[in-house]
């Protein structure tokens, strides 16, 4: 019977395969695992094939081509008595999962009464007019002063339909973009409409304490459209707990700083703009962009 050696001398030109074996074993990294894994003469034979394909496959995954772990980088490592090769998963990749992983959460634990705005993002906020630009240019301004440590409040305010709820979430998924930070838009009527809900809903979770302890534990959270709920004592209560319990909060209202100090006990009023500094913005100069591309 023929050995494999020969059955392969008759197929293969054995000069070249060991001129090829001879480049494969002399690389630089290649030669240091060898060294590394003191592998004999008999491993590093069984293991031509596996070095072959590490390094074709490392020079893919340099030149970012398709690997078979797209992002994963390859290594080799020993598997029973020879070279393997296997892949981990890159720093850019962990950065990848845990950024979906962020966005999901958002997605899940935030309260948005206006679907659209999960959809918001700073490359589709339609910036055209000076003013437009001015908020664009705020709002990146603000995400970046969180993303890199900063604390306090931010209040942005202007009438209905000029993007605040829009550029309120597309700071936090800026922040996701640039931290760990953990982040929630809560639509400020939706939240008391569901805990109003669940007095009478046992079945519900959306419950005072629910809420508190989400808002307690999230880094940075967008209190969206504050104003526009029925003011009552036990609102009023609520707010300036859920307000207490941070030190960094986006809130969004149709009101002018006026109408808050009337409409709010001084209390609430103080920690909306507690650690505020320059943070804040006006929307009056900016059209309603529900309508105002409708022509009539």
């Amino acid at each position: 019977m023929e050995s494999i050696g020969d059955v392969i001398g008759k197929f293969v030109d054995m000069n070249k395969f060991k001129n090829i074996a001879n480049d494969v074993v002399n690389h630089p990294e290649i030669a240091a695992f060898i060294s590394e894994n003191n592998m004999d003469a008999n491993e590093v034979a069984k293991s031509y094939s596996k070095f072959y394909e590490y390094l074709k496959q490392k020079q893919k995954f340099i030149n970012r081509e398709p690997t078979p772990m797209g992002g994963h980088e390859p290594i080799l490592i020993m598997n029973q008595g020879y070279a393997d090769v296997s892949y981990r998963e890159t720093e850019e990749v962990k950065n990848r999962r845990k950024k979906a992983e962020f966005i999901k959460r958002l997605n899940v634990n935030s309260v948005v009464r206006d679907a659209t705005i999960k959809k918001a993002s700073f490359n589709n906020f339609k910036a055209i007019t000076d003013e437009e630009k001015k908020a664009l240019s705020f709002a990146q301004s603000v995400s970046e002063y969180y993303y890199t440590g900063g604390e306090g409040n931010t209040v942005v305010s202007g009438p209905a339909g000029t993007g605040k709820s829009h550029l309120a979430m597309s700071i936090l998924k800026d922040c996701l973009e640039h931290t760990d930070l953990t982040v929630i838009f809560a639509s400020w009527s939706e939240v008391l409409h569901l805990i109003k809900d669940s007095f009478d809903n046992k079945d519900s979770f959306y419950s005072t304490e629910y809420f508190m302890e989400v808002f307690r534990n999230t880094d940075l959270l967008v209190i969206d459209d504050i104003g526009s709920e029925k003011i009552t004592e036990w609102s009023m209560s609520l707010l300036t707990e859920v307000l207490d319990a941070r030190t960094k909060t986006i809130i969004t209202t149709n009101l002018t700083s006026e109408e808050l100090r009337r409409k709010y006990h001084n209390r609430t009023y103080s920690r909306l703009f507690r650690g505020i500094g320059k943070k804040a913005f006006n929307f009056e100069n900016i059209k309603d962009k529900r309508v105002s591309q409708l022509p009539f």
